[in-house]
């Protein structure tokens, strides 16, 4: 299961490469390990195993687009299946209330990272705005 979120931006002439960067820093600041890279169609910030955010899987941003006009998409990639649809009794019985404990606390992480995340972004993309060299410059 992934949760998954994305927004779009036009006509703001972004620097895609810089703003990966940023997105790094962000995820390093909240003592998250990143991988980022430019991939043939896109680039992608990977994050995971924070002391601050234990969430039950990894953070993967991809940036899809043109300076002019990108999307970006936040998604959660859970690397464990979700216990809760097994019921709570029965759960219960087995000792499963650690599971829906660590369930619960991954959603709460999740929730307050995705919020300070697109207020991030937010701000990044208005200081970042016409940072992008225009190819099409030949006057």
């Amino acid at each position: 299961m992934a949760l998954k979120m994305e927004r779009k931006w036009y006509m703001k002439n972004v620097d895609l490469n810089l703003l990966t960067v940023r997105l790094g820093d962000f995820f390093k600041e909240r003592d998250f390990e990143v991988i980022g890279e430019k991939t043939p169609t896109n680039y992608q910030v990977l994050a995971k195993n924070s002391s601050s955010f234990r969430l039950l899987g990894f953070v993967n941003v991809t940036i899809e687009g043109k300076p002019d006009d990108f999307v970006i998409k936040l998604e959660l990639c859970e690397k464990k299946k979700r216990y809760s649809r097994y019921g709570s009794l029965l759960l219960n019985m087995f000792g499963g209330g650690y599971f829906l404990a660590r369930e619960a606390e991954s959603d709460e992480a999740w929730m307050k990272l995705e919020k300070e995340f697109w207020q991030y972004v937010e701000t990044l993309i208005f200081n970042l705005t016409n940072t992008a060299k225009s190819s099409n410059n030949n006057t």
